[in-house]
């Protein structure tokens, strides 16, 4: 018989929850939750690098070479582009050509996507007549530049 009250009880406790959550609301409201993403780029991973030949070191019209990887990541379209200068050693400068992945010295990734990829920085340098640059060390800076499209 107690077993059958608190049944009873139970039964008559749930439906009197069920009858108020379905009562009508007496005022409702709604909103929007929104956010915008800025156009963000990250480019990491570029460090120096040696340009070297296969031709005898220093002699008339040898072509030294070198790359290095960096990484780029993005949520939106972006455009790379690269400035460097001629190798010199504070006197004398050697001729020196830049490109990206084999393609030049700017690149776009593509239109409406997010970018997260390697790409290659590639230098040459070819030397004129042996007395055309003094023996030594040479540089120059790089710069990569991401910009928004």
């Amino acid at each position: 018989m107690k077993t059958i009250k608190a049944a009873l009880a139970l039964t008559a406790l749930v439906a009197a929850i069920g009858q108020a959550s379905a009562a009508p609301a007496l005022d409702q409201d709604s909103a929007t939750v929104y956010m915008d993403i800025g156009r963000y780029a990250s480019l990491t991973g570029l460090d120096d690098f040696r340009l070297t030949t296969s031709d005898p070191d220093g002699s008339a019209g040898a072509v030294y070479s070198g790359s290095d990887e960096f990484h780029l990541e993005s949520n939106a379209q972006v455009r790379v582009s690269l400035e460097g200068g001629d190798l010199s050693n504070g006197k004398d400068s050697v001729s020196t050509a830049y490109d990206m992945d084999g393609s030049g010295i700017v690149f776009d990734t593509a239109a409406d996507a997010v970018h997260d990829g390697k790409h290659t920085v590639s230098a040459s340098a070819k030397l004129g007549a042996i007395s055309a640059q003094k023996a030594g060390a040479y540089s120059s800076k790089i710069t990569l530049t991401v910009s928004a499209l």
